[in-house]
């Protein structure tokens, strides 16, 4: 048996770390039994998406048995993980999140104490990482970085004589991707949704390990060259609002054209309304400063851009420039200045370069499925079974 367990609410819809939740288990139900964890009842359009996949509300009706695989994220409660280590469980950790961005955690600033705060949540990442017997990563870079981590909090698993130092028995590089059941292949677009659909969309959290304030500005820029664009922020602010939400309030409140152009969608979109939005718009930009969370891995925001044939707007650098560097399904920007970031902006206004940008996508999709990575990943947890 196969549990994935990221420990994400699902209630009101999914965000990234959901959808790579429910479709690896789509991609690993081929070689596995498969069951998905929820701390709560996912919501409508979860469940008819992946209706096939078997799910349960909490863990205590959940016995796990000895070899059984239980996949865990940065959100795990970490008493689930090692109830199922207690009883046997193989226990996978999907690193893709690090202690580098609960640095910027607004509970972290706002705090009197704030490495207190941050060592708290330091402590907890590292016990989910000393209770795993292997772990998934998105990166190269994210591989060196997770080593280093490692010969700090596992010396004494590195330092067993039989130990490949290769790490490879311990680490598997599963990159961002979708799965063939996705809410595009299953479900219907809404007939609610605005449209016309925006130019540009925001796709993700407005976070402060990312630099959503720069997409503002860059838009302004555009606007002063004469080009009209539109751009929406499809992710509502959740709990208390984050420096870089204010920011970005500040910055349409500051140009009094921007009030037309920018909408943030307060409620948030169901998966239907999502999909409309997605087939419509021009491009989707990802911005963050440097040294981040991102110039380790790309972001799930990639997951869009490849499913969708959805440009991406990025910084030339780290994980997610090159990958748009490489792939060509994008534009990157050489630094977040406002003329830097229309510039990219521009560029995915024009016809003939989105259109390259889109069959790029088209083109390399194939090596972002995750059914198609899944032989080489069930092969290497029938290894870490047997260990």
């Amino acid at each position: 048996m196969l549990y994935v367990d990221f420990g994400v609410g699902m209630s009101s819809g999914l965000n990234g770390v959901g959808f790579r939740a429910w479709e690896l288990a789509c991609a690993l139900e081929h070689y596995d039994e498969v069951s998905v964890l929820t701390p709560d009842v996912p919501h409508a359009d979860v469940q008819e998406t992946w209706t096939g996949i078997p799910w349960n509300v909490g863990y205590s009706k959940v016995a796990p048995g000895d070899r059984d695989i239980y996949l865990y994220g940065f959100a795990t409660p970490v008493d689930s993980i090692r109830r199922f280590k207690a009883a046997g469980a193989i226990c996978i950790f999907d690193a893709i999140v690090w202690p580098l961005e609960y640095t910027t955690y607004q509970r972290v600033h706002d705090s009197d104490d704030r490495p207190s705060k941050y060592r708290a949540l330091l402590e907890t990442y590292l016990m989910r990482l000393r209770l795993a017997d292997g772990y998934f990563v998105a990166s190269e870079t994210e591989k060196q970085v997770l080593t280093g981590l490692l010969t700090t909090c596992r010396f004494d698993l590195l330092l067993e004589p039989t130990q490949d130092m290769s790490l490879d028995d311990l680490l598997w590089l599963l990159p961002v991707g979708f799965s063939d059941v996705n809410e595009r292949t299953r479900l219907k677009p809404s007939a609610q949704s605005p449209t016309p659909g925006p130019d540009f969309v925001w796709n993700g959290g407005l976070w402060n390990h990312y630099s959503p304030v720069a997409a503002v500005r860059g838009l302004s820029s555009l606007l002063d060259s004469g080009h009209e664009a539109t751009l929406w922020f499809l992710y509502p602010q959740r709990g208390t609002p984050t420096a870089a939400y204010r920011a970005v309030e500040e910055a349409v409140a500051a140009d009094r054209r921007l009030a037309q152009h920018v909408t943030f969608c307060h409620g948030g979109l169901s998966l239907a309304d999502r999909i409309t939005v997605m087939e419509t718009a021009r491009a989707t930009l990802c911005l963050y400063e440097p040294h981040v969370l991102w110039d380790l891995c790309p972001p799930m925001r990639l997951r869009e851009t490849v499913l969708y044939e959805l440009p991406v707007i990025a910084p030339r650098r780290g994980a997610l420039g090159n990958i748009v560097a490489n792939q060509g399904f994008g534009a990157t920007t050489a630094s977040l200045s406002a003329d830097d970031v229309a510039e990219a902006m521009f560029s995915c206004l024009q016809d003939d370069h989105a259109a390259g940008m889109r069959g790029a996508a088209a083109s390399s999709s194939e090596s972002f499925r995750y059914e198609a990575m899944m032989p080489g990943v069930a092969t290497w947890l029938d290894r870490v079974r047997a260990r």
